[in-house]
């Protein structure tokens, strides 16, 4: 099923004050979890298909499947990452967009999908670990309901996918407007 939504232009990034010391938008990478032949796990999938085209410049796309440490460990130091990815915990088709610091020691009511033996906060503190620097980003999960096989969205998160695209443009505008140090980012 071809998933056809209104694409409505989200919050464009802040304008960089040039009186502050050279400030430039910093590059940013959205890594999109998910499968789209497993239901709601494939939100992120969708999303990211329907973002194409409405991306400002310096911000690149990939797709990863399960989140990897390699796959952060990828994204160059002087860039931000968007992590975007279908969570259980919460109710079907929220949306929440945290920092990435904010994931670890957090309780476990959100819970990126996922049957890594590793979970999604323990792969971001140990890529910190390795790099010897915290990993600048946000995670923009959406509350899904269904990770069975298929296609089909379920009607909770089909209906959120403006909410979930908006969020995503959201977290890239704060990443590429934020001084790294700032905000917990």
């Amino acid at each position: 099923m071809t998933l056809h939504l209104p694409v409505t232009a989200g919050p464009a990034p802040a304008a960089t004050d040039s009186s502050s010391a050279g400030a430039q938008p910093v590059g940013v990478e959205v890594l999109v979890c998910g499968s789209p032949d497993r239901g709601d796990d494939g939100a992120a999938v969708a999303a990211a298909a329907l973002l194409r085209g409405h991306l400002p410049d310096g911000v690149r796309v990939r797709s990863v499947g399960q989140l990897d440490i390699d796959d952060l460990l990828a994204v160059p130091a002087a860039a931000g990452v968007v992590i975007v990815d279908a969570a259980s915990g919460l109710r079907p088709g929220q949306i929440v967009d945290l920092p990435l610091a904010g994931l670890i020691g957090r309780p476990e009511r959100l819970r990126p999908r996922s049957s890594h033996a590793v979970g999604m906060p323990e792969v971001v503190a140990l890529a910190e670990l390795i790099q010897g620097r915290p990993v600048r980003g946000r995670i923009v999960a959406i509350g899904a309901v269904d990770f069975g096989l298929g296609r089909a969205l379920s009607r909770p998160v089909a209906a959120a996918m403006p909410a979930l695209i908006s969020a995503i443009l959201g977290a890239i505008a704060e990443i590429r407007t934020t001084v790294p140090g700032e905000a917990g980012l």
